[in-house]
């Protein structure tokens, strides 16, 4: 009975998160989302005000009024989190608390002394999304107050189906000539998460993520402007810029410690062009790097058709030196034709598959590609271990090479050569 409850709730937050995401291609700035979220902070003279949507990771600000630049964050450690799970609003303000512990405590380590926020439902009756107000100063917050609040709600519902069904006709972040800049000015940048060995727990590597330091907006994650860029060449460009700042990091890593590897996203699209794998060779070139310490993570594989020139070009990469994974393994049925027809070094596990790491049939799926690995002699690193019983889980199927937040987040290269550095003078 127990593990019938747990794939109920599993459905749930699928079903949640699939509708969230079809309102994310509404435009943060649109006037009329943006009028209606200022004019509930006036209504109830709260400072900070905030339209956010959620799927099952993220926390995706559509328009933030009075706070400072942002556009996502992890779910987990936002306070909607818990407004979006249980559908009812929460409320921290004088003479009125209705939140969580959690909540409560979140707010008193950012220095919130008020807080309301009232859960937006989607088109298919699922919570999406807040609209969330917040203030450094106490302020009052009547019962009537809280219903105009779910008025405006009810507003921005339909204003989110409106532009879900017609589209907002605004210019999107992500514009090519936007991403082209941001690459000419080096604002597009690598962060780093580690890669351990689950033996030891040492780390072993870096893979390099694309980061983009927006100027109105932050810090924006791929999610927001990659998808955008694999749907041109932008992405050849995205990935060389990424690869010849991380091979330059990389350089640096090594003064301290030679051994670790450095893994790199490229799009499959690389491999289409004549001079795709010499551009490759161009790009650590100035960094002084072997390419025998970098691995290429071969995303949007299923792009490119298969064929001769890919087929050599999968061999120039291996004469070079470079070792070549591909990206996402077990998200489609397409990575084991994949397998076999581009013949790579190894294989990184999506993190999706890792979440089923505690079912049955989620064991059996990984116990079979850690077999699969170890009888073609291949890398396999699971990604998106998150806990200590997946990494114990994911050891005792057979995988050695993981990474997730159990270990590190994303972080910066200037933090990254910190810890490798402090690292090395403790051994």
């Amino acid at each position: 009975m127990d593990g019938e409850v747990v794939d109920t709730a599993r459905s749930q937050s699928r079903r949640q998160s699939d509708s969230a995401r079809r309102y994310l291609d509404v435009e943060a700035t649109t006037p009329a989302l943006r009028s209606t979220v200022e004019f509930a902070a006036r209504s109830v003279g709260f400072a900070i005000a905030q339209l956010n949507v959620l799927d099952e990771d993220t926390q995706y600000t559509l328009v933030n009024v009075g706070g400072p630049p942002m556009s996502t964050v992890v779910r987990a450690d936002t306070l909607c989190d818990d407004v979006v799970r249980s559908g009812e609003p929460a409320v921290v303000a004088h003479g009125r608390i209705r939140a969580t512990t959690r909540q409560r405590a979140m707010l008193d380590d950012n220095g919130i002394a008020s807080y309301a926020s009232v859960p937006l439902r989607g088109r298919e009756g699922l919570v999406i999304g807040t609209l969330c107000l917040l203030d450094r100063t106490p302020r009052p917050l009547s019962g009537e107050q809280m219903q105009e609040l779910e008025q405006f709600a009810s507003v921005l519902e339909e204003q989110l189906d409106l532009h879900r069904r017609v589209g907002s006709g605004v210019t999107r972040l992500g514009r090519d000539n936007d991403i082209a800049d941001s690459i000419a000015d080096g604002h597009i940048v690598p962060w780093f998460q580690s890669i351990v060995d689950l033996r030891t727990e040492e780390i072993v590597g870096f893979e390099a993520l694309a980061r983009w330091h927006h100027p109105t907006r932050g810090m924006v994650v791929p999610a927001d402007f990659v998808p955008f860029a694999e749907a041109s060449e932008l992405i050849i460009d995205v990935d060389l810029s990424v690869l010849t700042q991380a091979a330059a990091e990389m350089k640096k890593w090594h003064i301290h410690r030679p051994e670790l590897r450095l893994t790199v996203n490229i799009s499959g699209r690389h491999l289409a062009h004549p001079d795709g794998v010499s551009q490759l060779q161009r790009a650590i070139a100035s960094s002084g790097v072997s390419p025998s310490s970098i691995s290429l993570e071969l995303t949007e594989t299923t792009a490119v058709t298969p064929g001769p020139l890919l087929r050599r070009h999968i061999d120039d990469v291996h004469r070079l030196g470079f070792r070549v994974l591909l990206d996402d393994f077990g998200s489609g049925w397409s990575s084991l034709e994949r397998l076999v027809t581009l013949q790579p070094d190894g294989i990184k596990i999506d993190g999706h598959l890792t979440r089923f790491i505690d079912t049955v049939a989620g064991r059996a799926m990984i116990r079979s590609l850690a077999g699969v690995a170890k009888d073609l002699d291949l890398t396999m690193i699971v990604e998106g271990i998150e806990n200590r019983e997946q990494a114990d889980a994911a050891l005792e199927l057979g995988c050695t090479l993981a990474q997730g937040y159990l270990w590190s987040r994303p972080q910066s290269a200037t933090a990254v050569l910190r810890t490798i550095a402090d690292s090395s003078k403790d051994s």
